[in-house]
């Protein structure tokens, strides 16, 4: 692994032979791979808005203060929320953290901060994404237009222990659908070994009329355009549905995760024409797997 200068080193511009400029500090190297981090988190493909998993590790030794876990990744899932057709998309798996969840950076997890932890509970802001969907997106989507790409803000309250963890999340969009998106997932968490670690639990999804309205709404527009009914609906529960992981410590550097999730959309997303439509199905799963190597300092 490369490390970074601690110190600054100062130059003179009369000795061609010293270096131009300041190398960086390990601080400041970190803070630009943040940066850059956030925003290929943010701006290329990896992961859902809506959570997965509650991201806990395995117990054990904690790791350093900085770990960076990158590798490749593969996903099922369907071509857009409530479609009975899928695609599998080749996946970066990245995650960088400090103090494991003091700060985070992660196209599973999203980007965070832990700015509450107390007896077992943690709380902060978490912002995630979720990739416009265009009417050439998968068969049944002609005529809808465009919901665009959204970021989705707000803030997390978590509760650990060692055999379970719970997590609810609230965010309103911005820009994009602007909808109000609330999670829940609860945890169950078993040590199989020393290298295997195995998490699941279940899940629910509720959202508020914007957002019910943006993914499967059908205005009067996009009725004359796709052939669709009109649909205007309210908010509610969008999704009830479980998910799991098992992850493989196969040594202290590299890993290999796989992970599914089902869920079925409520009424308020299943009456949606696209939905009750030939390709459309309330019935949604996602599996998929990554390796990852770990660096640490």
């Amino acid at each position: 692994m490369i490390q970074a200068a601690d110190t600054a080193q100062e130059v003179t511009a009369c000795d061609p032979k010293e270096k131009i400029g300041r190398i960086p500090s390990k601080g400041v190297l970190m803070l630009r791979l943040a940066g850059l981090l956030a925003a290929f988190v943010l701006l290329n493909v990896g992961a859902l808005a809506q959570p997965s998993s509650i991201g806990s590790e395995p117990a054990g030794p904690p790791p350093r203060d900085w770990t960076f876990d990158i590798g490749p990744g593969v996903v099922m899932a369907p071509w857009f929320e409530g479609g009975a057709w899928y695609r599998v998309l080749p996946v970066p798996n990245l995650d960088l953290r400090y103090k494991r969840d003091t700060v985070f950076i992660s196209a599973r997890d999203g980007v965070g901060a832990t700015l509450v932890d107390v007896a077992g509970f943690k709380a902060g802001p978490i912002l995630r994404y979720r990739f416009p969907r265009n009417d050439w997106d998968g068969p049944g989507l002609y005529g809808t237009g465009t919901v665009p790409f959204t970021v989705e803000g707000g803030g997390f309250l978590r509760y650990d222990q060692p055999w379970f963890a719970a997590k609810i999340e609230l965010r309103r969009g911005l820009g994009g659908s602007n909808g109000l998106v609330f999670d829940a997932l609860l945890d169950g968490k078993f040590r199989l070994s020393d290298s295997v670690f195995l998490s699941g639990g279940p899940r629910l999804s509720v959202t508020d009329s914007t957002f019910n309205q943006a993914y499967f709404g059908i205005n009067a527009t996009q009725s004359f355009n796709s052939g669709y009914a009109q649909y205007y609906p309210a908010a509610g529960l969008r999704s009830v549905g479980a998910g799991a992981s098992a992850l493989w410590r196969i040594n202290e550097k590299l890993s290999f995760v796989v992970f599914g999730s089902y869920n079925y959309l409520a009424d308020v997303a299943a009456n949606s024409p696209l939905v009750q439509g030939p390709a459309g199905s309330r019935n949604q799963f996602i599996v998929g797997s990554a390796l990852s190597w770990r660096f640490e300092w």
